[in-house]
């Protein structure tokens, strides 16, 4: 039997952990990276270059084109679905990937608000006047406000987004996302260097990789990844899927 052959576009924050689960792949993978700094730009300029890369994917080399992102801003928000199905994680950002599910995500910002978050991709790609880059453009925030609705209700939900922005103002604590990759232990010294120049606790979180696994063997279960169909586009959704489809 002949394994799907997948093109996996996607953000160069997640280059090592590729690196790995390329080597055990159950799709024919190729990789194919599009640079960071798109992720502090307003979200229409994140669905534009995804939208060029889905649009001039060759259809007879491939049976599928995977999105190695999150909602990332909102800027997978109307991306279209050319001539081959388009598999995305039903995830905020690339920290709930990394951390194996969005429930672990959320609980981990319901712990401190004031979390900003590192990988071994996040500190690899530090623009070199800087140590820190921000979490999204403009300072919008990747959790939504239906999720604290769903789960506490209106009125706490009202406080609980404006402690959250409060919070993300002031960070408190650096947590780094540890990963199986090469030079783990130089990225994570590095991290929690950042950490006591900016005078935050330092936490070191182990990842999963699961997810992310999942994505590049084709274990594409509907509560995980949306699958686009040709000729659908990709909408908000506000129950627990995070995004689905609509006609394009």
């Amino acid at each position: 039997m002949n394994r799907p052959r997948l093109l996996l576009v996607a953000c160069r924050v997640f280059e090592r952990e590729l690196e790995v689960l390329a080597r055990s792949a159950k799709t024919e993978l190729q990789l194919h990276y599009i640079e960071i700094a798109l992720h502090e730009q307003p979200g229409a300029q994140l669905r534009a270059a995804l939208q060029e890369e889905i649009n001039t994917v060759p259809e007879e080399d491939y049976d599928a084109v995977g999105l190695g992102y999150g909602l990332c801003n909102r800027g997978l928000v109307g991306l279209k679905a050319h001539g081959l199905p388009v598999v995305i994680p039903r995830a905020h950002d690339c920290l709930g990937i990394l951390l194996g599910s969005s429930k672990r995500y959320l609980s981990e910002l319901e712990k401190e608000p004031g979390t900003y978050f590192q990988s071994c991709g996040w500190i690899e790609h530090l623009p070199a006047d800087r140590t820190i880059r921000p979490m999204a453009a403009g300072g919008e925030m990747s959790v939504k406000k239906e999720e604290f609705v769903a789960k506490y209700g209106e009125e706490a939900a009202q406080f609980l987004m404006g402690e959250y922005a409060k919070f993300t103002q002031h960070y408190k604590r650096l947590a780094f996302i540890s990963t199986p990759v090469a030079k783990l232990e130089e990225r994570d010294r590095k991290a929690e260097e950042i950490a006591k120049q900016q005078g935050w606790t330092y936490e070191r979180l182990p990842g999963d990789l699961g997810w992310l696994r999942r994505l590049v063997d084709g274990e594409w279960d509907d509560k995980e990844f949306l699958v686009l169909k040709p000729h659908e586009k990709v909408a908000l959704s506000y129950g627990d899927g995070l995004i689905a489809a609509e006609p394009a």
